[in-house]
């Protein structure tokens, strides 16, 4: 039985990297005597709550940052680094890095740099779970991308898909093991209606990710206008939105006047849940009109949200591109487009043709569920174990 130190500091956050690095934890923790490294104390059954982890099973040691975190990775057998934007270096006999996405080209650094400085703290709210000063954040960006030293202390680095191992080689110079992360849909598929899903957080584009609403919207618009038009059928915006991105989300609602389009803004979880199980369809447009080459960051890196809708069996018809490419296989559990114009053909496709929609909606289904815990844990067991 090893000694596994598992590092995030944003565990209260609640946010997606922290419910992958909880399943990490508990995954482990079934077979090796794990301790939790971060700031504040982990309460269990919050983190069951909010996460759907269960880290009973595990010990905290408080650390604060990167530097405290790589003194006592010392004192372990493996060093599991989960933490976004961290450059820990490891000191243990085993380092493990599960990378979110590696950073930005060399090229874009000075453009994210400056914008940071320019509007300050605003550009915090706009990036989800960054809690600390703007100038930490800008810090820790500038060391990622041109101090790279601290990799060669790791022995395996993990990615969350294979657009994201890519960029590691890119950045970085090291091959990395792709292991997704796991879902845990929450909504199972209710009466189907003819509406169309998106749901994703508004984030103003001038920040850099954006999940491109606007575009979705724009291209629904055609649809309607077209002579064929949409029928009865509706498109469904749900997603949060801060004060940094209100304008956006508010343009949106003023663009969707007139349209059979719902935008809902700060929604309860209850509403995404009802919107998902009665979806048809599942619109993503994460990444559409952007340079992959100079900012590989502003496509969706993986897709939870996509491999959720997948399964309360809608029908996911995804910009094809990124993590939604690797998850949706096209023609067989939903499709890809590249253009607004694809987008609506894809989509007719499915709006004419209900057993088309029906079995690609059992599909869907079915590869959703190949991203569950079960799958997580028998690839973490294979990494850890080193027989990848």
């Amino acid at each position: 039985m090893s000694r596994v130190a598992i590092y995030n500091l944003y565990w209260t956050t609640y946010g997606g990297g922290e419910q992958v690095s909880g399943a990490i934890a508990e995954c482990l923790s079934a077979g090796h005597e794990v301790t939790l490294l971060g700031p504040e104390p982990i309460d269990v059954e919050t983190t069951r709550s909010r996460l759907g982890v269960d880290l009973s099973g595990c010990e905290w040691r408080k650390v604060v940052d990167d530097e405290q975190a790589s003194e006592v990775s010392a004192s372990y057998d493996v060093f599991v680094n989960g933490t976004y934007l961290s450059d820990a270096r490891n000191r243990a006999p085993r380092g493990l890095y599960y990378v979110h996405f590696p950073g930005l080209p060399t090229t874009a650094r000075q453009r994210v740099v400056r914008t940071v400085a320019r509007v300050g703290s605003a550009v915090l709210s706009a990036v989800p779970r960054l809690p600390g000063p703007v100038a930490g954040v800008k810090r820790g960006l500038e060391r990622r991308l041109v101090d790279t030293s601290w990799v060669d202390t790791y022995t395996t680095f993990i990615a969350n898909s294979a657009y994201t191992s890519t960029w590691i080689r890119n950045l970085w110079g090291v091959d990395s093991v792709v292991v997704h992360p796991p879902v845990r849909p929450s909504v199972t598929p209710g009466t189907k209606s003819h509406s169309i899903a998106s749901i994703g957080r508004f984030f103003d584009p001038s920040f850099g990710h954006c999940k491109k609403q606007a575009d979705l919207l724009s291209g629904f618009s055609r649809m309607v206008a077209s002579p064929e038009g949409v029928g009865d059928w509706r498109l469904v915006f749900v997603g949060g939105a801060d004060a940094a991105s209100r304008e956006y989300a508010l343009g949106m609602r003023r663009g969707a006047i007139g349209l059979p389009v719902e935008v809902h803004l700060n929604a309860p979880r209850t509403l995404v849940e009802s919107t998902l199980s009665a979806a048809s369809i599942f619109w993503h447009a994460g990444g559409f009109g952007e340079d992959p080459d100079t900012h590989p960051d502003r496509f969706e890196h993986f897709g939870i949200a996509v491999v959720e809708a997948m399964a309360a069996g809608a029908v996911p018809v995804v910009f094809g591109a990124a993590g939604p490419a690797e998850i949706v296989r096209h023609g067989v559990d939903g499709f890809h487009w590249h253009t607004l114009d694809e987008l609506a053909v894809c989509t007719r496709r499915l709006m004419n043709d209900e057993s088309l929609r029906a079995s690609m909606s059992e599909s869907a289904r079915s590869r959703a569920a190949q991203f569950g815990l079960d799958a997580f844990g028998h690839s973490l067991a294979a990494v850890v174990d080193g027989t990848v």
